[in-house]
């Protein structure tokens, strides 16, 4: 056994970091401060639709994931308060993945879980270390736990609040389906989505909700997709507004990192490719380096433009208008019809 490496959060980037690492001949010790794997007990289990690559993503983890993803249905109805938008045609072209977080069989942290194990990666569990700790964790450290306002202080990453209302309820075990409403109730959106016998929904906003506008997001789930939950819990969390992958001589990954799409908030394929990255780090640090400049290239630009709009007073108008401009380029040039146009690249 070589070296020990000490990762600093069991969520997706600490389990992927700390199978590369244990794969390539190190010892990898993750900590947690939860009893047990599957994050925030307020959080999950929860049900996340996402962009996905599924061949290049599983080729350069170097593990197939693919039994955690299910396709949806249909490409994600979009609705504009109770009104549902037609899409530009070449969605169809498009796919979109889901895949449950949480603790449980069948989610993604439980499968990564049994193969960091099978690897011989050591877990902690309720060690909820303070902020002295990790400061003088031994070098070369992964940090890995984006939820946490504290951490995001002490490694100087810049970061927002996020504010969320999520319920969920049983359905049918064999659907997977997605929905995406948006309008003035919150300045990003809310979803829904079904997996494994589980349907989740989540309305969060980088603005405080309002419990006017939480009611009327409950009166448009009814009337669009009538769907009506009992158990409704609200939470909030924090985003970075920048990314960086080094403090001190310690490494970041996953959302602490910025691996994270930051104009519709998607984070699974982020993690996983930053627990990579994170692992690269011990074994080819210039690899490491070139792929994090890679994944993420867009992110200032992006949360810039997001942010702008935000600020606009009819900011989901200009969405409705540019979705409605490109299917008038469907019109003009009936070729875009058939051009395949993944939401995001990797994440």
């Amino acid at each position: 056994m070589g070296k020990t490496v000490s990762i600093y959060g069991a969520g997706l980037a600490g389990l992927v970091a700390g199978i590369h690492l244990a794969r390539s001949g190190f010892k990898a010790v993750v900590y947690d401060r939860e009893d047990g794997i599957g994050g925030s007990k307020q959080i999950h289990p929860s049900i996340h639709t996402t962009p996905l690559q599924p061949e290049e993503t599983w080729d350069y983890i170097g593990m197939d994931l693919s039994s955690c993803f299910k396709r949806t249905d249909k490409y994600p109805d979009f609705w504009y308060n109770t009104k549902r938008l037609t899409l530009p045609p070449y969605v169809k072209n498009n796919t979109a993945w889901n895949a449950e977080r949480g603790a449980q069989e069948g989610s993604l942290d439980r499968k990564l879980y049994e193969i960091a194990l099978r690897e011989g990666v050591e877990f902690i569990f309720n060690r909820n270390l303070t902020l002295d700790e990790l400061r003088a964790a031994p070098a070369g450290s992964i940090i890995a736990t984006g939820l946490y306002r504290e951490i995001y202080d002490l490694v100087g990453v810049k970061c927002g609040t996020t504010y969320g209302y999520m319920a969920s309820a049983p359905c049918h075990p064999g659907e997977s389906t997605g929905a995406l409403y948006m309008g003035d109730y919150s300045v990003d959106y809310g979803y829904s989505a079904s997996m494994n016998g589980l349907m989740y929904v989540l309305l969060f906003s980088r603005t405080p909700l309002k419990k006017k506008k939480i009611e009327e997001f409950k009166e448009v789930l009814k009337k669009t997709e009538h769907l009506s939950f009992d158990n409704w819990h609200s939470f909030n969390g924090f985003f970075p507004r920048e990314t960086k992958l080094h403090w001190e001589d310690k490494i970041l990954a996953g959302t602490l990192s910025g691996m994270i799409e930051p104009f519709w908030g998607y984070g699974v394929v982020g993690a996983l490719l930053s627990g990579k990255v994170a692992g690269l780090l011990h074994t080819d640090p210039e690899r490491a380096e070139k792929d994090f400049r890679k994944f993420t290239a867009g992110f200032k630009a992006k949360l810039a433009r997001k942010e702008k709009m935000d600020k606009l007073p009819f900011s989901k108008m200009f969405l409705r208008l540019s979705i409605l401009k490109a299917r008038y380029d469907c019109w003009r040039n009936p070729a875009l019809k058939n051009a395949v146009r993944e939401p995001v690249r990797w994440f």
